[in-house]
């Protein structure tokens, strides 16, 4: 019996991708074959906001080289910072 595809509806979760996707292209050095395969996994994951694209994403993320995974993960708290200073503040009334 065939199941459809979940979908990951998580803002929090999709943000997280997001801003991951847009470090690694500020990362992405042409010809080396990992930042490629986790740039498309990304794009994937994003594209279909499916769990298995975001594990897959993951999985590529985790064969990147050390070196280029902390220059990605700097650029992705950067980005993440920069996005929540331009949230603002939680109205009080959004907390509820």
């Amino acid at each position: 019996m065939h199941r459809p595809a979940a979908h990951i509806d998580d803002d929090a979760t999709l943000c997280s991708i997001e801003i991951l996707a847009e470090a690694v292209e500020m990362a992405f050095v042409p010809g080396i074959l990992e930042l490629r395969t986790l740039r498309d996994a990304l794009q994937d994951a994003l594209r279909s906001n499916s769990p298995d694209a975001i594990r897959l994403a993951y999985s590529a993320f985790s064969r990147v080289d050390r070196d280029f995974r902390q220059r990605i993960s700097h650029h992705a708290l950067s980005l993440a910072n920069i996005r929540r200073q331009s949230a603002g503040p939680i109205r009080q009334s959004a907390r509820r």
